[in-house]
């Protein structure tokens, strides 16, 4: 594939120079913190029938946001994915300053082919007043950290991570998604390092959120001895190469669990070596590929645990899949 977004020198040079991004995240005074994960919505403005689908896909939008009450939104890629994109942009980032709830953007492999670049891309993510986005030195979306204080002030009790995976393989011979490069596998290591420090050298809990798969998702989903729940309806598409991601995640003790999206037909959580890797449920209409019904998934961290709850609202209602990550394994509830 000869899509470039940077080589992987820049690329590190960019991913290091970002810090992380102050927030106002905290613990609701019952001790926990809900995120809704909203993936590959594939808004598209291209025809009537895909503008009345993606009607649809801002409908679940306003419905799940107003029944669940989140204190985050992460959208994990493929977002706006037709011709003309700005007005779909524009249209999410007005219903997002309604809501009034934080979220932060990570692009997926198809935003960047419509007609607007990733810069601009970034710009539109950006122009809700409730985005904690941040820009890199390239004026893209960088990788993010964020910190979420406990239900009673003070000191940081969990962290959220928002990383780009990127899109296509950048390296001749080699075909396929794109990976992590070395400069953004070092940057997880130095901030989860830096907060660990902060920490009294306690890693905090912390999740990650980006758009293509690692590479062992596949193994763990296979190896019938790993707790799990959820379903795979096609073959996952990870990045054609392994980065070490994982490995730095779990080395820092941090990173509890990672959720993607990309893959329309699969919303499993499997546990293999102390981490959930999880994906989210396909949030779209009928503009792309799909077999899942579409909904949302919800992620609730607990404070003062190395835990998470989560579930999977579907558009009639029904909660499926209703889970806990605790003490690295996966237990249906």
């Amino acid at each position: 594939m000869k899509r470039i977004i940077t080589t992987l020198t820049v690329a590190a040079a960019i991913t290091a120079t970002m810090s992380a991004q102050q927030s106002d995240l905290a613990f609701r005074d019952n001790g926990e913190f809900k995120i809704l994960q909203f993936t590959d919505m594939h808004l598209d403005a291209s025809t009537a029938y895909r503008r009345a689908q993606a009607e649809k896909t801002f409908a679940r939008l306003s419905r799940n946001v107003r029944a669940e009450k989140p204190d985050f939104i992460a959208f994990t890629g493929d977002i706006v994915t037709g011709k003309p994109a700005a007005g779909m942009w524009s249209r999410l980032t007005d219903s997002l300053d309604v809501y009034g709830i934080p979220y932060c953007v990570v692009l997926g492999n198809h935003d960047a082919e419509q007609d607007l670049t990733r810069g601009q891309i970034a710009d539109m993510a950006m122009a809700s007043s409730y985005s904690l986005n941040a820009e890199n030195a390239a004026g893209e979306l960088a990788d993010m950290e964020f910190s979420i204080r406990g239900s009673r002030g003070g000191d940081v009790a969990a962290a959220l991570y928002f990383l780009d995976s990127h899109d296509y393989s950048t390296i001749d011979g080699i075909e396929g998604y794109g990976w992590f490069t070395p400069g953004q596998v070092s940057w997880l290591r130095e901030r989860t390092a830096a907060m660990t420090g902060k920490n009294g050298d306690e890693p905090v809990p912390a999740l990650a959120f980006f758009h293509i798969a690692l590479k062992e998702y596949v193994p763990a989903w296979r190896n019938p001895e790993n707790t799990h729940i959820g379903r795979a309806a096609e073959d996952e598409c990870p990045g054609a190469l392994n980065s070490g991601m994982l490995a730095a995640m779990a080395e820092t003790g941090s990173v509890m669990g990672t959720f993607v999206g990309h893959d329309h037909d699969i919303d499993y959580i499997v546990a293999e070596n102390g981490i959930a890797m999880g994906y989210g449920r396909f949030s779209g209409d009928d503009t792309t590929y799909n077999n899942l019904r579409p909904g949302v998934r919800v992620i609730v961290l607990k404070e003062g645990k190395r835990a998470f709850e989560t579930w999977i609202c579907e558009d009639d209602g029904r909660t499926v899949d209703h889970a806990v990550f605790e003490n690295g394994k996966i237990k249906e509830l």
